[in-house]
């Protein structure tokens, strides 16, 4: 129930900034690509159909649109400095696009 609470605060961009940025966007997002990307090489390796591959690499997709979209949305509540939202905005882009091409 807290999960479902916490991920509706991200959503919304009711989190700080640096919560949203670093625990839910970078940390978490990390780990889940990680082990998406592992699964999906190890299906390769194992002689898998290549589908179990994709399905394996873009299976944390809806979680890290979730969580590119509440960093975001957090950003742009924040009332920090306009270079560091702007700084924060740039990333989570190129966060977003690392994990969907590696």
């Amino acid at each position: 129930m807290m999960a479902a609470a916490s991920l509706r605060q991200l959503w919304f961009g009711q989190l700080p900034l640096n919560v949203a940025f670093w625990r839910y966007l970078i940390n978490y997002g990390m780990i889940l690509n990680l082990a998406a990307t592992i699964s999906a090489i190890v299906a390769i390796a194992n002689e898998l159909h290549i589908a179990w591959a994709i399905i394996l690499h873009f299976l944390p997709l809806p979680y890290s649109l979730l969580s590119a979209v509440g960093a975001w949305r957090s950003a742009n509540r924040n009332g920090e400095n306009a270079g560091f939202v702007n700084a924060a905005k740039i990333v989570i882009v190129l966060w977003l696009a690392f994990w969907l091409v590696v």
